[in-house]
């Protein structure tokens, strides 16, 4: 090549230098730009800045993902839907990047409540990408429980098992067939429950659900006592679930053949598991029945001093009450009004993965989306 030809292509790819550097000084001075709307929480001139002024290639599909997961939790969904099908129509992406980013897009449409879009495009990807099917089928997944599709959730749970998310799925499917369960009880086809019941069981045996909706099922068939050893199995499963039971567990003692006494000696037997104010206040009216209201008051005196609980203090008070004159009733009722007045608002479950609280148990968090992750509150002011 000639000493002129060597000059020329110098030449050029100077300017080629030139040019890439000014346009990476320039977009790297518009997402400093978006770094600061944000960081000064100017959300709207943030997320403008960032999406026009961003390149849309392989070295940064992670901020455009980023950029559009943070718009999906602050609900702006018609910007992340845009964020996404922007990177879809300019990117070169490799297979494996593009399923990512559409994912992401029919993660969009479900929070959006697009949920046939969702489904259409999380099922597509299933088929087109076998290797991604887990993460494609999740999404379809979640439209069937939004849709309360319990067979489908079913069948589409069983073929995304395996991997070391396997126990989570078969928890999930054990509450699926609970569901139908439930709605099996309601259409007052009670064998057809009772089969839901047992699949659950075959996934998940630990799932304390089980045991209450087979309770509900034996008592609806007039069996107190097969009703009796289901609710009892639950202190084995979970005995901070015991609680939910002992309404049902109750009656099932007053109706069947077996003492009430052994309702007592199952109580006295999960205090020992766990101090659920819940199950001690059972146990307390049982006291009362049998010994008295002083063996109450020493009774729950005792356990206050090594688990106190507000519940467990009103309880107490109330105990006094009746017997109580004058200026000491005045002050137990407002002591007794303000000890109410601390727990009136309180959540009394709360959600282990995400935090979500509420006034009831609810098997199924409505913002995790996590089967049997909300328990009750344990402390002061709960359980």
């Amino acid at each position: 090549m000639s000493e002129l030809g060597l000059m020329l292509l110098f030449m050029v790819a100077l300017g080629i230098g030139w040019a890439l550097g000014r346009r990476e000084r320039k977009n790297s001075r518009s997402y400093e730009l978006g770094l600061r709307h944000l960081l000064n929480e100017q959300q709207d001139e943030a997320v403008e800045t960032l999406v026009e002024a961003l390149r849309v290639d392989q070295d940064n599909i992670d901020t455009h993902l980023a950029l559009g997961g943070l718009l999906r939790r602050r609900g702006e969904l018609e910007k992340a839907v845009f964020v996404h099908e922007n990177v879809l129509s300019h990117a070169r992406l490799d297979q494996k990047t593009r399923h990512e980013v559409q994912i992401e897009l029919a993660r969009d449409y479900l929070q959006a409540g697009l949920l046939d879009r969702a489904e259409d495009m999380s099922v597509l990807l299933a088929k087109e990408n076998p290797q991604f099917k887990r993460d494609s089928l999740q999404v379809t997944l979640q439209v069937y429980e939004r849709e309360r599709d319990w067979l489908r959730c079913i069948e589409t749970a069983k073929s995304i098992t395996g991997g070391e998310k396997e126990r989570r799925l078969e928890d999930a499917i054990s509450h699926y067939y609970c569901e139908l369960a439930e709605e099996q009880i309601e259409a007052k086809s009670i064998e057809a429950a009772r089969a839901s019941v047992v699949e659950a069981i075959g996934h998940a045996s630990d799932n304390p659900r089980t045991s209450l909706i087979l309770g509900r099922l034996e008592m609806a068939s007039g069996n107190a006592v097969a009703a009796i050893t289901a609710l009892e199995r639950i202190i084995e499963q979970n005995p901070i679930y015991v609680g939910e039971s002992l309404s049902l567990l109750k009656s099932a003692y007053e109706q069947g053949e077996q003492s009430i006494v052994g309702y007592e000696a199952y109580l006295r037997a999960c205090v020992e598991r766990g101090p659920s104010i819940s199950v001690v206040l059972e146990l307390v009216d049982r006291i009362k029945t049998n010994e008295g209201a002083l063996a109450v008051s020493r009774f729950m005196a005792e356990h206050l001093r090594s688990n106190p609980t507000v519940r467990g203090l009103i309880h107490l008070i109330d105990l006094h009450l009746s017997a109580a004159e004058g200026e000491t009733l005045q002050y137990l009722q407002l002591l007794k009004d303000f000890a109410e007045a601390l727990v009136q608002d309180k959540p009394t479950h709360r959600c282990g993965e995400c935090g979500f609280e509420g006034k009831r148990m609810r098997w199924h968090c409505p913002s995790c989306r996590n089967w049997a992750s909300i328990e009750p509150i344990f402390g002061l002011e709960g359980e």
